[in-house]
């Protein structure tokens, strides 16, 4: 059985390591669908798993995560949705999009003000949170017309 838990020198590592992508062209999920392709790290053992997910009723809301392959730890996440409201442990509430990031105290419960994030644009948010969990060869992303 996999661990549900890793240290948060280990999850330190795995987010800033470079990473590369696996395919070279993704495609924007249609409503209520997701799409998943895979990035690797230096080392062939370290493969992460990269989900997109679209809301079926808002098109403005859609989900980016990024899970280690071999134990499911989603290490990091961004969930767009301008209405959205969080609230972290300590009660704080966080008012539209926003991001997750691994710790060991708290899994990925707590979450961050995800500024400069506009719903709309897919193929931006796309390389933001690619560039944030350290992706430097990026797919070509698609998207359909609908989404304007």
């Amino acid at each position: 059985m996999a661990s549900s838990k890793i240290t948060q020198e280990e999850a330190n590592r795995l987010l800033n390591m470079i990473k590369h992508s696996l395919v070279s062209e993704i495609k924007f999920p249609s409503k209520g669908d997701s799409e998943e392709f895979n990035v690797v790290g230096d080392k062939k053992q370290d493969v992460f798993a990269i989900h997109i997910f679209r809301g079926n009723i808002n098109r403005l809301k859609y989900n980016f995560g990024a899970r280690i392959e071999k134990n499911g730890i989603m290490l990091i996440e961004l969930h767009i949705n301008p209405s959205n409201i969080h609230t972290n442990p300590n009660g704080e509430k966080i008012t539209g999009s926003h991001w997750h990031i691994y710790s060991e105290t708290y899994g990925r419960l707590w979450a961050f003000p995800a500024e400069d994030i506009d719903s709309q644009q897919f193929v931006d948010n796309t390389i933001v949170f690619l560039n944030r969990f350290n992706v430097i060869e990026h797919p070509t992303v698609n998207f359909q017309m609908e989404l304007i």
